[in-house]
C-alpha cells in the first residue's frame, strides 16, 4: 500500500493499539488513502493462482468537502466473516502497496528499526471492502463495479483524492506528497455515490479501528458505496 518501501516494513500490519476518536461510521461511513501498486501476488482460495497489477496514485487540490453522505452503501448488517473477493495476500512481508489488506499499516510501519525511512512515511492508509466483516489479508473492493476513491478533507480545507488499488488499499505517502493538517474528514466515493464519515479524525491509520469486527466505535470495515 510508490517508491519501494524499506524491506524493514516486513512486519504484519495487524491492528494493535487503538487510537481515541477512531471510527464512527465509514463502515456505514469511514475512509482512508491509496497509492500505486507494485508487483506482488494474491491467491484465490482453493486455486493457488497468483496475479500482479500496477496502478493508482493520489491527487491533491484546494477546496472543501461537504459532510453529508448520499447514495447507497455496502452491506452494513450482520456479523458473518466473509472474504468477498476470495483473494488473499500470500506474500508475507514482501513490501508492496498490495500488502496486508485490512491491517493497521501506520501502526505496523511505526515498529520498524530506528532510522528506517518507512517510519512516519504514510500519513493515511486503509482498505475499502464491499462488506463490514472481512478478514485481514483478504483483498478488498475491485474496480469491477467502477473505480473507488477515498476523498480526504484536511483541517485547512485541502481535498486529497486517494485511489483505491487492486487489493482495496489506499494511502497517502509523505515521501511523494506534502504534509497534511489533521484532523481530517473522509468520504468513500464510487461514481455519483458516496459514504461519508461523520466525525473528523486525528489519526490516519484507518484500519486500526476499521477491523474485522470494528473497534473504538467503528462498526467494522470501511465500506464502498
Amino acid at each position: 500500500m510508490h517508491p519501494s518501501l524499506s524491506a524493514l516494513l516486513l512486519l504484519l500490519c495487524l491492528p494493535v493499539a487503538l487510537n481515541a476518536g477512531c471510527g464512527d461510521d465509514l463502515g456505514t461511513g469511514s475512509g482512508s488513502g491509496s497509492g500505486s501498486d507494485s508487483d506482488s501476488a494474491t491467491t484465490s482460495a482453493g486455486t493457488g493462482d497468483s496475479t500482479g497489477e500496477t496502478s493508482g496514485g493520489s491527487e491533491t487540490t484546494g477546496g472543501s468537502a461537504s459532510d453529508s453522505a448520499s447514495g447507497s452503501g455496502g452491506e452494513t448488517t450482520g456479523s458473518e466473516v466473509l472474504c468477498s473477493s476470495d483473494m488473499y495476500w500470500t506474500m508475507g512481508d514482501l513490501e508492496s502497496p498490495l500488502m496486508h489488506p485490512g491491517g493497521a499499516c501506520l501502526n505496523c510501519h511505526s515498529m520498524a528499526e530506528p532510522g528506517e525511512d518507512i517510519i512516519g512515511r504514510l500519513a493515511i492508509a486503509g482498505t475499502v471492502y464491499p462488506t463490514l466483516h472481512e478478514p485481514d489479508d483478504c483483498n478488498g473492493v475491485t474496480a469491477s463495479d467502477g473505480p473507488v476513491t477515498v476523498e480526504i478533507t484536511t483541517a485547512d480545507d485541502v481535498i486529497i483524492n486517494l485511489t483505491v488499488n487492486s487489493a482495496g488499499n489506499f494511502f497517502y505517502d509523505l515521501e511523494e506528497n506534502p504534509p497534511i493538517t489533521f484532523p481530517i474528514k473522509a468520504k468513500v466515493k464510487r461514481g455519483d455515490q458516496e459514504i461519508a464519515m461523520a466525525t473528523a479524525q486525528s489519526s490516519g491509520d484507518c484500519n486500526l479501528c476499521h477491523t474485522e469486527q470494528g473497534a473504538s466505535g467503528a462498526p467494522g470495515r470501511i465500506l464502498a458505496p
